[in-house]
């Protein structure tokens, strides 16, 4: 599980496992597990293939004869065949769909809210679903037009961004980032970790799916609005060039229309 949103949908799994009294090792990528040790649902996490005994293991991949020297290992395949929510289908693989876990991540970072931010996060692990720069220099206008102070969060995949957008911050580590998400009213985003990581803290945010399917990839969380066009079809990962599911003259509108309806809702939370 190499990117962000995909290793925090995995988190229930981590949760769950905790709640039964089981010390988790999670093997993975250090640096986003390190935000399930804040949460202390995990108590070791490592990048390498650990080298102790456990009574079991849960799998994550397709790839299992790379793992079958593992004993009482547990393999699910990562893509869901049917099109239900990932986390509902891995719950449902390990006998644990009637188990309850927290919709947010339960994170202390002391970072206080500053009235009418919305962070803007303008890219994904795909430029397959990456909407046209002049999309978010719309967006930009939109969202301040309703009385948001804007910020673009930019991280190594957004670097050439920056040579654009002027109010912008980059980030390169987990925390420093979830640190400053903490701070916003509001927050826009793609399908990509960074929408995940924002809607799993409790930000309110609205997140754009283009090629990609909300029903299966849809993030934790308990105030987010998904949105896209479904005149398209999801079509990723082949994802045809036009991208007519991306075109601002669609996405714009509709988030006017979504900011309007909820406006209110989002001043009184940040208050």
């Amino acid at each position: 599980m190499a990117g962000l949103g995909d290793s925090l949908l995995t988190f229930p799994i981590i949760e769950i496992f905790k709640n039964k009294g089981f010390e988790i090792t999670v093997w993975g990528n250090t640096e986003y597990f390190s935000l399930a040790r804040i949460a202390g649902i995990c108590k070791e996490i490592t990048i390498y293939e650990p080298k102790k005994h456990f009574p079991f293991s849960v799998i994550l991949s397709k790839e299992r004869s790379v793992f079958r020297h593992l004993k009482n290992a547990i393999f699910i395949d990562p893509i869901p065949k049917e099109g239900k929510w990932v986390v509902h289908y891995y719950l449902e693989q390990l006998n644990l769909l009637e188990e309850k876990f927290s919709k947010t991540l339960k994170i202390d970072l002391r970072e206080e809210k500053i009235p009418h931010l919305c962070i803007i996060h303008p890219g994904s692990g795909s430029k397959k679903k990456n909407p046209s720069l002049d999309f978010f220099i719309d967006l930009q206008n939109l969202i301040q037009s309703k009385g948001y102070n804007t910020l673009f969060v930019l991280g190594p995949a957004e670097k050439e961004l920056s040579y654009v957008l002027k109010n912008y911050q980059f980030f390169d580590n987990i925390l420093d980032l979830a640190k400053t998400l903490m701070k916003a009213s509001l927050y826009v985003g793609l399908d990509s970790g960074v929408s995940h990581l924002s809607s799993y803290l409790g930000i309110p945010s609205v997140i754009i799916y283009g090629p990609t399917d909300p029903k299966i990839w849809h993030p934790l969380g308990e105030n987010f609005w998904t949105l896209r066009d479904e005149k398209c079809p999801p079509c990723f990962p082949l994802s045809c060039k036009d991208k007519k599911c991306l075109s601002k003259d669609f996405l714009i509108p509709q988030i006017e229309v979504l900011l309007d309806k909820n406006i209110k809702e989002l001043k009184i939370s940040q208050t």
